[in-house]
Formats: C-alpha cells, structure tokens, sequence
C-alpha cells in the first residue's frame, strides 16, 4: 500500500473545490441562467420572450413596438420608462394584443389596437388570460375592441392590481367561467359596457377599485353561483347602476361607496342573493338600493342617503332584512316594499322627504326597534311608517318623533302597533283600516312649528281598530270620526287639559256618526270624552241605557252591543 500525505496547500483547494460544487447543484437551473435582456424601438418584444427562459427580465425602452404578443411561463415583461411612453400596438389585429401565460408579469405599459372580430358574439379581448394566471401590474389599457382585460377558466386566478382601463368597447375588465382573479386598485372608465363585468359562475376579489363614467354599471354582476367578493370599491357617475346584480348571482358587497350614478347605487333583480354591509350609497339618480322579482338580500350597517328617490326598494316577491342602517335625506320614502317580506330593525330613518317607511300591496312587514323622525315635509306631509292594503304587518318597539305626518298611518290595512313611543307623532287610521293599537305610550308637550298633526290615535273613514293598554301623556288623546266603531279599552289618559272641549284637547273625542265602545279607561287631569259636541265625564250608553261591558273578552264586541250608537262604561274619570 502507499501511503500519500496532502500538504495544507492541496488539502485547502481540494475543499474549496467540493463545497463550489454543492453550492451550484444547490441552487435551481433557472435561477442561474436568469438574465436582464433590453428591448430597444425597432426590436421584437416576441421575438425576445421566444427565446427568454423563465426567469428572465425583459427590460423594454420607451417607444412603440406594433405586435401582438405572447408570454410564456415564468418571465418578466416590465417598461423601463412609465405606462403612456412605453406603447405596445397591436394595429387593428384580430389577435389578443397580449396573451397571457403562467407565472409570467407585465408591467408598465400601454396596451392597445385590439381590432374587431369577425365572429362578434367573441370579439376577443386586449389582455386575455384563458385558464392561465399571471401579474398584470400598472398598464394603460385603452381604446380596445372586446374587454380590456378579459379572464376565464377554472385555472385562470390572475393579479390584476394598478392599471388604467378606459375606452374600450366592451367591460373594462371581464371575469367569466369559474375565475378566481384578485383585482384590486385599478380604475376602469369611459368602457362601453360595465367598468368590471362578472358571470358564468367567476367569484373574483374586487377590492379597492375606481370605476366612473361606464356606459353600463360600475360593477355588472350576473348568473346563478356567480359569487364575487366585492369591497372598498368607488362607483360613480355611471351611465346605469353603480353595482348591477341579476339572474341569480350571490355577491358579497362590503364598504364600498356608490354614488351620482344614473340609475340605483345598488340594482339588484331576477332571482339575485346579495349581502350588503357597510356601504355608503348616496345621491344616486333613482333609488339607494333597488331589490325586484323574487331576489333576497341583507342589507346590514349601510349608510343610505340623498338619492332622488327612495333609500331602499323591495318589490316583487323579494325578501329582505334590512338592520342596523342609517337612511335619510332620501327624495321620497326611505324604505318602500310592495309584494314582498321585509324584516326592518335597528334602523335610524329621518328625514326622507316623503315617508321613513312605506308598506303596500299584500307585503309582510316586522319593524321593530327603529328611531323614526322628521320624515315627510309640509307639502306632500308623509308619515313615519305607512301600511296600505297589507294586513300581516307588525310594528313594536320603535321610537316617532316629530315627523311632519301621523308616526304610523294604517290604511285599508290591519297592523299591530305595539310597544311604541310616539313623541309629538300620532297613529292615523283611515279607510277601513282595522289596526291593533296596544301599550304605545303617547306624549306632546305642543304642537311641532311646522308640523300638521297632534300626538294620539285619529280615527276615520269607516275604520274599526282596538285601542287598548296604551298611555295618553300629550295634550291629544284619540279622535274618532266619520262612521267609525273603534274598541278603546284598558287606556290611560293623564295629558295636561288645556283650552276648551271643542279644541280636540280631550281624552277622546266622537263625532255625531261614530260608534265606539269606550270602557274601563281611567282619565285624568280633567281628560274627559267629547261626544256629539257634549262633554261627558261619566259612564253611561247613549242611546240606548243599561247596557254594560263587562262581558267584553280579548277585544272583541259581543253581538248584542254590535248595533249601539255609543257606549261607554266602566271608565273612571279623575280630576
């Protein structure tokens, strides 16, 4: 055997040499031949990413360069100058100006001359990313046939952040057939159809965008799954909605403001589910939000004012909780629900010009625990909450004040009003309406400079509701007149008494043609009933004698007492 000594000199080299070589088998292929390669005018921005590894930065000077192009996996195509000196014309091409490939970026350039198609159902796009993702960063994409950006497949789950969109005939950017992209502070205007368009079952991340002057909505949402998370967006001056939901999409829309656009802030029809939180949604041309034909929706911590017309509508077979939300300065009603179900809580709803909240036509309605004031104003009056034609409606807890019309009109309707308080407002019921009125507490210092009406229950036209358990604290109690048979029971009545019978300032006060049932009320204060011009403060049946209510249960009139022109019995008055 030999024997072989190293000295330290060869023994230093020799590692040296073995630990180079690990560390390049360490590292990956392509990080080693990646490259920085410049494209200068008059070169081919293809030609460069044909024959660019992945890796590699193509580095493109200020200038125009007439191509369309194709990525490829894993570059970087990026402008050495900035957006609108670096142009990428694609001369009326048929072709996409640019398509996109996996793990590839472009970044900082214009893109335009996207030409029409023959087939024109699919004009194609500008940017087209097709079941591929990959970084469209900080471009001017402009004056385009077909959408700006355009991206669809299940694969296709691009970032689409900082760009400038505007100009072009179809969306500015288009999310289609099961994409998931993340768009997020860019700004799309002057597009033909809608500034961001979303269907076919896409559910992309919409986050800090700016879309204005489109001549369809800002955001254009369609078709059954179709789920987009949609927040911090600013949509105005639109040609039609700020955001548009139909055919049965399911967005979330979260804290995004939407206003001045010329139709609603929010229009949302055709079967649609879409939950709204924390929008500001104002001064837009029609209505706040506008729910139609058979949609459901949440709308939950909004901020709802100034459009021209109502704050919210819910029409057509439509369902809606509607909680915690600020509605006011609206042009007409701040809530409006004809044919449909509308849960209402927790609102603040004041100042609308015509009504807080308006009930019509066979809707179902549960209000409850809202402040509702100074709605309506002296010329078209309106009231803080109006039922027409709707019997199943509930309305407990809320807080009246001051608005220019009654609290709560009932007409031709049936509601319950309970636990109320009403505060220099009043129930009106008029035109066979036949309302329970229970355990409300009624109270008025004065009349309200401005206002129209007195605080208490006013009765008529043919009307027959039950007033019972509530507190007379104001100057007004209940008036009850042209042909009425209202039931008022179990009531307390200890209003100051001022001025004489005849101003109305009374307990209750009767028309000749009325025929109420006035028992087991305790007056106070010198509150007292008014009828037939006379002032009564004792019990007994006018018109007809000996006829008592103790057999009266749960409201309802006896048979033998139908007929009687006016009872009243078992009532104590107090001075």
């Amino acid at each position: 055997m030999i024997s072989r000594k190293w000295t330290f000199p060869t023994r230093l080299l020799f590692n040296v040499v073995l630990f180079c070589c690990f560390l390049v088998s360490a590292i990956a292929p392509s990080a080693v031949s990646a490259k920085i390669v410049a494209i200068h005018p008059g070169e081919s921005i293809q030609q460069a990413i044909d024959q660019a590894r992945a890796g590699d930065i193509l580095l493109v000077s200020p200038g125009i360069y007439y191509e369309t192009i194709k990525l490829k996996r894993g570059i970087i195509l990026r402008s050495e100058g900035m957006p609108k000196t670096t142009i990428i014309d694609g001369q009326n091409s048929v072709q996409p100006v640019v398509s996109g490939a996996n793990e590839s970026i472009i970044e900082g350039f214009t893109i335009t001359g996207k030409g029409p198609k023959v087939d024109e159902a699919d004009p194609g796009h500008a940017v087209e990313c097709k079941d591929v993702s990959f970084v469209i960063k900080n471009n001017i994409i402009k004056n385009n046939y077909g959408s700006g950006i355009y991206v669809a497949g299940k694969n296709a789950a691009p970032e689409i952040f900082d760009n400038k969109i505007y100009s072009n005939q179809g969306a500015g950017i288009g999310n289609e057939h099961n994409s998931r992209a993340k768009i997020i502070g860019n700004e799309c205007y002057n597009n033909t159809l809608a500034g961001i368009g979303v269907r076919h079952q896409a559910a992309p991340l919409l986050d800090n965008n700016s879309l204005h002057h489109n001549q369809m909505a800002g955001i254009g949402i369609q078709h059954k799954n179709t789920s987009p998370i949609v927040k911090n967006n600013h949509c105005y001056l639109n040609k039609l909605s700020g955001i548009g939901v139909e055919q049965e999409a399911s967005p979330t829309l979260e804290g995004n403001k939407l206003y001045n656009n010329g139709r609603s802030g929010v229009g949302i029809k055709s079967g649609s589910k879409v939950t709204l939180i924390a929008n500001t949604i104002k001064d837009n041309t029609l209505s706040g939000i506008a729910v139609m034909k058979d949609c459901e929706v949440s709308v939950k911590d909004n901020t709802i004012a100034g459009n021209i017309m109502a704050g919210i509508v819910v029409n057509d077979g439509s369902k809606a909780e509607i909680e915690q939300n600020t509605i006011s300065y609206n042009g007409t009603q701040g809530i409006v629900c004809s044919y449909s179900k509308v849960n209402i809580s927790k609102n603040t709803i004041n100042g609308n010009s015509h009504h807080g909240i308006a009930i019509y036509r066979k809707s179902q309605a549960q209000i409850a625990e809202n402040t509702i004031n100074d709605n309506g104003y002296e010329d078209r009056r309106g009231a803080g909450i109006i039922v027409v034609s709707s019997d199943d409606v509930q309305i407990s807890h809320n807080m009246f004040d001051a608005n220019y019309g009654p609290g709560v009109y009932a007409h031709k309707s049936s509601p319950q009003i309970e636990h109320n308080e009403f505060i220099n407002d009043m129930v009106c019921v008029k035109y066979y309406a036949s309302p329970t009125v229970a355990h409300n507490v009624f109270y008025s210092a004065k009349r309200v400079k401005g206002k129209k009406h007195k605080s208490g229950v006013d009765i008529r036209e043919n009307s027959s509701p039950i007033i019972k358990d509530n507190r007379f604290y104001g100057i007004y109690g209940v008036s009850i007149r042209y042909e009425c048979r209202p039931l008022i029971m179990n009531n307390t009545f200890s209003g100051q008494h001022k001025g004489s019978v005849k101003s109305g300032r009374s307990g209750i006060k009767v028309d000749k043609k009325s025929y109420p049932i006035i028992s087991q009320n305790v007056f106070y204060n010198g509150n007292k009933v008014m009828a037939g011009g006379k002032s009564v403060t004792s019990n007994k049946t006018i018109l007809q004698t000996n006829v008592r209510l103790r057999s009266m249960r749960d409201g309802k009139i006896p048979e033998k007492f139908k007929n009687i022109m006016l009872v009243i019995a078992d009532n104590l008055f107090l001075n």
